[in-house]
């Protein structure tokens, strides 16, 4: 078992697990400071990459929200990155979230913005309702705080119980200092690697395989930046903007 240091090195490990050839050329795009989120290049296209569909809390709570809670009637998605993450990223990312985990596409939008914060109400075509509290206000290198939580009309599904403030890593280390060291091991093959890292890992991996259309990726990156003008038009004219959707 080998320690991973990289996104590129948990794809790696991943694809050499599953005996699986690769694209003849492929590479992973960090995030960069005017990006909307990561890429991955595959024969020498660049694609966008919705890793955040490859994290296993929020896949629970997007695939209970639909079959374990009676019916979902409303989401919330509160949470806090680095500043130079960026407010517009950061919202790129949760208005993708919001209507994969409540199965539907905006119908409304109602938003108030303030430089690095911002709160939006989303009314679903399907009648539910998502609210978004987002903040690109922690200081740089801190790891990303978001709790994502679906109501449904038998229960409710979160990643994190009421108490839980930070996200949980899966091991804490404590031996030559005070403060633990934290690892993740949900797989060997992504030993190593930080949960956000071992996500990214999971998203490079699937695209290279086929298992996402990465041609629905291209088209959704459209109409999430048109959701981010709607919100600043909405923020800026106090009053709700109606959305025609597009596909989820």
């Amino acid at each position: 078992m080998t320690n991973g240091k990289s996104v590129k090195d948990g794809v790696i490990s991943l694809l050499n697990k599953n005996k699986t050839d690769a694209v003849a050329a492929w590479d992973y795009l960090k995030k960069g400071a005017n990006d909307m989120t990561d890429g991955v290049m595959i024969d020498g296209k660049t694609y966008p990459l919705f890793f955040w569909r490859s994290d296993p809390q929020i896949e629970a709570v997007a695939r209970n929200a639909k079959n374990n809670i009676g019916g979902s009637v409303s989401a919330k998605i509160s949470g806090m990155v680095e500043r130079s993450y960026g407010i517009d990223a950061f919202l790129y990312k949760e208005l993708d979230a919001a209507e994969w985990i409540l199965d539907s596409e905006i119908k409304k939008i109602t938003a108030y913005a303030n430089k690095n914060a911002v709160t939006v109400t989303l009314l679903m075509k399907n009648g539910k309702v998502a609210l978004l509290e987002l903040g690109a206000t922690l200081p740089d290198g801190a790891e990303e705080q978001t709790r994502y939580t679906a109501w449904g009309e038998q229960g409710l599904e979160s990643t994190r119980v009421v108490s839980t403030k930070v996200r949980p890593q899966s091991v804490y280390l404590f031996s030559d200092r005070a403060e633990p060291y934290t690892f993740n091991d949900t797989t060997k093959e992504l030993y190593g690697l930080t949960l956000a890292d071992s996500t990214a890992a999971v998203a490079v991996y699937k695209a290279l395989i086929g298992k996402t259309d990465l041609e629905f990726n291209l088209e959704r990156d459209k109409k999430l930046r048109f959701y981010i003008e709607k919100i600043y038009e909405s923020d800026k004219t106090c009053e709700s903007v109606e959305i025609q959707g597009g596909r989820r």
